[in-house]
């Protein structure tokens, strides 16, 4: 799918017509009010799909349909679907997350949709939630909410920041201020009319059509916690390069529009922003694996790669990085000492 050059007369508050074909595994069966599909993806990904796939069934506002989209795996996970009779399961060849995505929302017959990922979980009150908000609502596009963090690694878990958007399009500029996928709804109709999920991106494409979303359609939100994001040694935002890669070539996008619209000043920041972000990210990994003596090899790829994107964020960033990790050993060793006298 390729993006069709901007119309510069755009009108940011007018709903901007879709494309004129519906593509052709498109369902335009009129939805029932209020329905919602979850849709799970998976790339092998089976030993995590049980837990997502019951934690869509533990709703408490029920989904009327559940589709796990399998992205050509090789694990076998039609043998996890096969015990939920109320799954359906659809199978295609490995094309990526965002088609993936996108098989899953035109089978989907419902008024809005949500996505998870097989390693991720929703919680109970997820879809009740945005569901509320959107039905109160309807000229909104979407809706989100807060999430937990779990890190299976240490065993950690804790509720993340969260992060509202208070001006629409211009906030995600500077940021996405959205930190999971899973703690999204979306009317289906609005998604489609954006054109979906943009499958030239492997990564970030989430960010991709929030933006475009934001141009067309309020967003909603509310801090309540929506879904657990289970972070594993496996996860693809692991790699720092990689995402920057992606994240800037998404703002690239943008940058006509936020032209158009004088948003220059936020484009920018959302530039800086996410270099600042990636590189900090890439030498707190490399830091922490000098101090545990076990440094993985593909850190010095990102870093070359980092380098040539971002020269002068790479050369400012380590010293950043030194200070932040010396202010949790500190805060480390006053709780320690202040726990110490406690006792």
């Amino acid at each position: 799918m390729s993006f069709a050059k901007a119309d510069n007369t755009l009108d940011r508050r007018r709903v901007v017509p879709g494309p004129a074909v519906a593509p052709a595994n498109l369902v335009t069966t009129a939805p029932r009010p209020g329905s919602v599909a979850i849709v799970i993806t998976t790339y092998n990904h089976a030993s995590f799909l049980e837990a997502a796939i019951r934690s869509a069934l533990w709703q408490s506002v029920p989904a009327i349909q559940i589709i796990v989209v399998d992205d050509g795996s090789t694990d076998h996970p039609e043998g996890v679907t096969a015990q939920f009779a109320a799954v359906r399961s659809i199978r295609q060849p490995n094309a990526g997350l965002s088609a993936a995505r996108n098989t899953g929302w035109r089978a989907a017959t419902t008024e809005f949709v949500v996505f998870l990922d097989a390693d991720d979980r929703l919680l109970p009150d997820a879809l009740a939630n945005n569901l509320h908000r959107l039905i109160a609502a309807p000229e909104a596009g979407m809706s989100y909410g807060g999430y937990i963090y779990v890190d299976a690694v240490a065993g950690r878990r804790y509720i993340a920041e969260f992060l509202p958007i208070s001006d629409g399009y211009a906030a995600l500029l500077r940021r996405n201020r959205i930190g999971m996928h899973a703690a999204v709804m979306y009317r289906r109709a609005n998604l489609a009319e954006i054109g979906g999920f943009e499958e030239e991106l492997a990564a970030c494409e989430d960010y991709d059509v929030y933006l475009r979303m934001a141009l067309r359609f309020p967003i909603l939100y509310g801090p309540e916690p929506l879904a657990e994001y289970w972070h594993h040694g496996g996860n693809m935002s692991r790699d720092s390069a990689m995402m920057l890669r992606h994240v800037l070539a998404v703002l690239h996008r943008q940058r006509p529009a936020a032209q158009r619209l004088a948003l220059m000043t936020a484009y920018r920041k959302g530039v800086v922003s996410r270099k600042r972000h990636y590189v900090m990210a890439w030498c707190l990994e490399l830091l922490q694996g000098t101090r545990s003596r076990s440094i993985e090899s593909s850190l010095f790829t990102q870093g070359v790669s980092l380098a040539r994107q971002a020269p002068l964020t790479v050369l400012g960033t380590p010293l950043r990085a030194m200070r932040y990790l010396g202010i949790r050993y500190l805060a480390r060793r006053r709780r320690h000492t202040v726990d110490s006298r406690q006792r």
